[in-house]
C-alpha cells in the first residue's frame, strides 16, 4: 500500500507554506502526486442578500470585488504552493473549492489517498471555518494534521501509534502503512490498567510483513493519567516526529462528534498527526 494522490489545503496565511513544503516532501517521498486544494468562499452575507440585493448593482459591485480579492489572494497561496513543489519534481495540481459547503469540501476529500489539512481552515473571504476533526471524521481515509509550526521536515523517522483494540485503531494503523514502512522506529503505546506489554504473534507477523523494521510495544497502567496527556508524554519520551490516532466519536442526529481523548490530542499535539476514523 502507498499514496499515489495527495491533496493539501493550501490558502494565503504564512503557516501555508509550512503545509506546502510538508505535503511536497510527503508526495516526493511516497511518489504520489500532489493537489492544492484552495478553499473560497462563494456565500453572498446577509446584509447584501437582504435590502441591499434588491439593488442588482450593489450586489454585483459586492461579488465583483470580492472575487477580485479571492483571486489575488488565490494567485499569492498558489504562488507559495509552486515555489514549495519545485525543488521536489512531483506532479502538482492546483484546484479551488467552494469552501462555505462542508459537503462539497469532504467531496474532495473523499477523492484522494491523504489529506494534508491545519487544526482549521477558512474559506477567503468568507466566515465558514471547517476543523481538522469533522474533515478526520468524515473523510474515510487518513488525514495528516499539521501544527502552525515548531516541527522537523521532513518528519517521520520515529512514530507513536497509539494503540487500542479497536475498530479504529485498526484502521489508522491500516492508513498509515506507508509512514511507519518508512519509519525507522515505531512504537505502540496502550493505555489501560491492563494494557499489554508485547505484541501477540499476530500483530508481529503483520508488522514483519509490512516491512516495519523496528517496532515496540510500550505500556502505560497509570490510572492517575489521562489518555491524551499519556501520549504526550511518551511522544516526547521516546522522540516520536509523527503521531498515529484512530479518531473515536458518537453520531447525534447526522453529526459525527468527537470523543474527549480524540478531542484533546488534536487539539493538543504539537507534532503531524495521522488521523483516520
Amino acid at each position: 500500500m502507498t499514496y499515489r494522490n495527495i491533496l493539501v489545503h493550501i490558502d494565503e496565511t504564512p503557516a501555508s507554506r509550512t503545509r506546502a513544503s510538508s505535503a511536497a516532501h510527503v508526495a516526493a517521498r511516497f511518489g504520489a502526486n500532489l493537489t492544492a486544494m484552495f478553499l473560497r468562499s462563494e456565500h453572498i452575507p446577509g446584509f447584501v442578500a437582504g435590502d441591499a440585493f434588491s439593488a442588482v448593482t450593489s450586489a454585483e459591485a459586492y461579488v465583483a470585488e470580492r472575487d477580485k480579492n479571492i483571486a489575488i489572494a488565490s494567485e499569492r497561496a498558489r504562488a507559495t504552493f509552486e515555489a514549495e513543489v519545485k525543488p521536489h519534481n512531483i506532479d502538482a495540481t492546483w484546484i479551488e473549492v467552494n469552501g462555505d459547503d462542508d459537503q462539497t469540501v469532504l467531496a474532495a476529500v473523499r477523492r484522494f489517498d491523504l489529506t494534508v489539512f491545519p487544526h482549521v481552515a477558512t474559506s477567503s473571504f468568507g466566515a465558514h471555518a471547517i476543523s481538522a476533526s469533522h474533515i478526520g471524521m468524515g473523510a474515510g481515509g487518513p488525514v495528516l494534521v499539521l501544527p502552525e509550526a515548531g516541527f522537523p521536515i521532513p518528519f517521520g523517522k520515529r512514530v507513536l501509534v497509539a494503540w487500542k483494540e479497536t475498530r479504529e485503531a485498526a484502521r489508522a494503523l491500516r492508513d498509515a502503512w506507508p509512514f511507519l514502512t518508512a519509519a525507522e522506529e515505531v512504537h505502540f503505546l496502550a493505555v489501560a490498567r491492563d494494557a499489554p506489554s508485547e505484541f501477540d504473534d499476530l500483530m508481529r507477523r503483520n508488522l514483519e510483513a509490512h516491512g516495519v523494521a523496528t517496532f515496540r510495544m510500550h505500556a502505560d497502567r497509570n490510572e492517575d493519567i489521562e489518555v491524551g496527556n499519556a501520549i504526550q508524554r511518551h511522544s516526547g519520551k521516546v522522540g516520536a516526529e509523527m503521531v498515529v490516532l484512530g479518531l473515536y466519536g458518537h453520531s447525534r442526529v447526522r453529526e459525527l462528534l468527537l470523543g474527549g481523548v480524540s478531542r484533546h490530542v488534536l487539539n493538543s499535539t504539537p507534532l503531524p498527526l495521522l488521523v483516520s476514523h
